[in-house]
């Protein structure tokens, strides 16, 4: 194994001093009980609460943002997403509050970290071939989560607590981006309890993938995506090089394992399905440094993914006629609605912004609610300065769904419309959605600063002040 970098040392010294203080916030034990509710029993709440773990994962999670290339496309994300939540809407954690994202990383990982942030590298999806086998990877960290092994893991650390899940962060965020240098940090962070640790992991393995088959069937996918990934890393890393392996220890006995947890009944579910085609064609365009190269059909092929691919190389390289001509095709025979929201990216990119309104006008009244169509449509209103149609539009969005990205396109909406408090209670919004209470807090001071404030307005703002300012109490209560 090579040493890091004096680079990559001083990244991994500033990440492991980060979550090495986060983590000791969360060392005092702790006791949760509310009113009402039965006592479960779970032993890891005396060491590493509900509430700690919260805290630990968005801190976690901001630290992945401000470090690492994510994955920013809404129609992929808003894919992986809904995967995810139909999978964990099966768990024993149906009820907790799951994240899910995709970082630009030419590795085969995917993790789970606190509080359910469950993320994915790209290389993963790109390996998959198809819904299934990515779906069994998801099932697998949601097992994690759903038996709660990164908080047992830490009550089982007992003095070393902190140490411990400091490392382990510290290990996941580092190996993103240099996959050296983040088992250097995980090895030299266990080397004085390695074989406990690596034990306490297998065990975990196994149960995530008993509990995860199981999820895979409940919401009808089938199982055997598991074992058929499973094989696919053997095949490529025998040795276990493969970054997943080193941190999902992996064995022959393992898939045999799981093989046997397979029964008739689930052998028939469906082991792909359209979208992931589409997303992780969509995916394969978008990560290209020569998009160009899938302008060719033999490479591509003639069938509907391959030609949506062409289609979507054709938008990156300025060759809007191409992918309509190829869109336009596809789209009479074929419903799915990424068809038509490619085609008017398409006529965007011509500068026919008349057209491409019309299309994404007919998709939001046959898809209503749909969010990729939704801001899609959105967002070339805003660029055609039609601001009271996009408000409509993002408020009735808001009846279902509660996302940053809505109400960050709702502030740009209403700043267009002249409506200043509007848009600054809408950033603040954006910002308490995606953790940034502090900076929501000003927004939210910065809106009652404004002039002509109706009485209800007043109202809701100083009471959505009042609540973040609760919850930024209850952490420096943690201090």
């Amino acid at each position: 194994m090579h040493l890091p970098t004096t680079k990559s040392r001083l990244q991994i010294s500033k990440v492991i001093a980060n979550l090495f203080f986060l983590s000791l916030l969360l060392t005092t034990p702790v006791s949760i009980s509310y009113a009402g509710l039965p006592d479960l029993g779970d032993p890891t709440l005396d060491s590493f609460s509900s509430k700690d773990e919260r805290q630990l994962g968005l801190a976690f999670y901001r630290s992945l943002r401000a470090n690492l290339p994510f994955v920013e496309d809404l129609q992929i994300n808003y894919y992986l997403t809904s995967l995810g939540q139909r999978l964990a809407s099966q768990s024993d954690a149906a009820g907790n509050s799951f994240h899910f994202f995709i970082i630009k990383a030419p590795t085969i990982n995917a993790f789970a970290g606190p509080a359910a942030y469950i993320g994915i590298h790209t290389e993963l999806i790109l390996q998959a071939k198809n819904e299934s086998q990515l779906a069994s990877v998801l099932a697998h960290e949601i097992a994690h989560v759903s038996q709660r092994h990164l908080a047992r893991a830490f009550d089982n650390a007992g003095n070393s607590t902190a140490i411990t899940i400091a490392t382990l962060l510290a290990a996941i965020l580092v190996g993103s981006q240099d996959a050296q240098a983040g088992q250097a940090v995980l090895l030299s962070g266990i080397a004085g309890n390695a074989q406990s640790s690596i034990n306490f992991t297998r065990s975990n393995e196994y149960e995530a993938d008993r509990i995860g088959i199981g999820i895979l069937a409940d919401t009808g996918i089938n199982p055997q995506g598991m074992v058929g990934f499973f094989e696919i890393l053997l095949a490529q890393s025998p040795d276990g090089g493969i970054e997943y392996l080193r941190t999902h220890p992996l064995s022959t006995n393992r898939v045999s394992e799981a093989k046997n947890r397979l029964n008739k009944e689930s052998e028939n579910l469906p082991k792909d399905n359209i979208d992931f085609q589409f997303a992780k064609a969509r995916l394969i365009i978008s990560l290209s440094k020569q998009p160009g190269y899938y302008l060719d059909d033999q490479i591509v092929g003639q069938g509907l993914i391959g030609q949506y691919q062409k289609a979507l190389a054709a938008i990156r390289t300025q060759k809007a006629d191409v992918a309509i001509q190829i869109l336009s095709r596809h789209t009479e025979a074929h419903t799915h609605p990424w068809l038509r929201l490619a085609l008017a990216e398409a006529y965007t990119s011509k500068n026919d912004d008349k057209k491409a309104l019309e299309i994404l006008r007919n998709l939001a009244r046959l898809y209503p609610g749909y969010l990729p169509v939704s801001m899609a449509y959105v967002q070339t209103l805003n660029n055609n300065n039609f601001p009271d149609k996009s408000i409509a539009v993002l408020k009735k969005q808001l009846q279902t769904d509660d996302y940053g990205v809505i109400y960050e396109a709702l502030a740009k909406a209403y700043y267009a419309n002249g409506q200043t408090s509007a848009a600054l209670e809408a950033t603040g919004n954006q910002y308490a959605r995606q953790g940034y209470i502090e900076l929501a807090i000003q927004q939210f001071d910065n809106a009652l600063n404004q002039k002509d404030l109706s009485t209800s307005t007043k109202q809701r703002l100083e009471a959505s002040k009042k609540e973040l300012k609760k919850v930024m109490q209850e952490y420096k209560d943690r201090l």
